[in-house]
């Protein structure tokens, strides 16, 4: 074996250490939000704009990532869901993480600063404080972590909205910050609920361990649901023909995801969870999916 083949043999898997400390799948989901508020607001055309903003995004939410396993190595060394992670399985020094993070974070907020505007670095800067210095602190100190932490977990889709020039004080940057907020509630509610003992093992007070009968859960759950159907009016607003038809579409599988929160409080069991895990996961693709094709009508 030649230096060029060690060389790549030992440097492949530390990478992809490193890629797995950013959490690829859920950035995606969160890239995914950046571009539809883009859309929506009317700065989809430039690809330019678009990738610029997705890649400034894509550092800040990375550095979040990081960021928050660095501060949860040592619990997340105590669940089976986590401890195979790059920190806690020792293959990522802390030290490189934390390094890591911080530039992650640095060459994010310059990034988006310098070649998409401030109000989309200064978004993506509260996200990211939200995200790390106070929703990840408060997992081990309160129930209400989840709802805190389902502020920086849609605060994204402000950062598409800025960054394709609009306002904050729109109304439509409100509804999509609100559906992403809605969306979150039954989604985290069921992860929360399949892995109850292994929160509970690491010292995580979320609600279906300060809450051991499921009906916290079942109702944070519920409400949630319950505002996606109500927020889809409000997200298409039925005011054309292809637009209604599209809104009948978002109650549709928002009303879904109702059926599978409702489900998920009566019978509150790991079956219920895994459905309505599994509902959520296809919901919010196919949201972003209606409210994008609205926005052409």
């Amino acid at each position: 074996m030649n230096t060029i083949t060690r060389w790549k043999a030992a440097a492949v898997p530390r990478v992809a250490n490193y890629i797995e400390l950013t959490k690829p799948r859920i950035l995606l989901m969160i890239l995914l939000t950046v571009v539809v508020a883009m859309v929506v607001a009317g700065g989809g055309d430039s690809l330019w704009t678009v990738l610029h903003a997705c890649l400034g995004t894509a550092l800040v939410a990375a550095s979040a990532s990081v960021m928050n396993q660095w501060l949860e190595r040592s619990r997340d060394a105590q669940m089976l869901r986590t401890c195979r992670r790059p920190l806690p399985s020792g293959r990522v020094a802390t030290s490189e993480a934390a390094w890591m993070g911080w530039v992650l974070l640095i060459a994010g907020a310059v990034y988006l600063g310098a070649l998409v505007n401030f109000p989309t670095m200064w978004v993506g800067l509260a996200t990211w404080f939200l995200y790390v210095a106070v929703y990840t602190p408060l997992k081990p100190r309160s129930w209400v972590n989840t709802l805190v932490g389902a502020v920086p977990g849609a605060l994204p889709v402000w950062m598409g909205w800025t960054a394709a020039g609009g306002s904050l004080l729109d109304r439509e940057a409100w509804v999509l910050l609100a559906v992403l907020i809605a969306w979150q509630l039954p989604h985290f509610m069921a992860i929360a609920a399949m892995y109850r003992e292994q929160y509970e093992a690491a010292g995580y007070r979320m609600v279906t361990v300060t809450d051991r009968s499921g009906w916290g859960a079942g109702l944070h759950a519920v409400g949630g649901a319950l505002a996606l159907v109500i927020l889809s009016p409000l997200a298409i607003v039925p005011n054309n023909g292809p637009r209604m038809v599209l809104c009948a579409m978002a109650g549709a599988v928002s009303l879904w995801m109702l059926a599978a929160a409702i489900r998920f409080v009566r019978q509150r069991d790991l079956r219920a969870a895994r459905k309505m895990l599994h509902v959520s996961l296809f919901h919010l693709p196919l949201m972003m999916l209606l409210i994008v094709l609205a926005s052409w009508f």
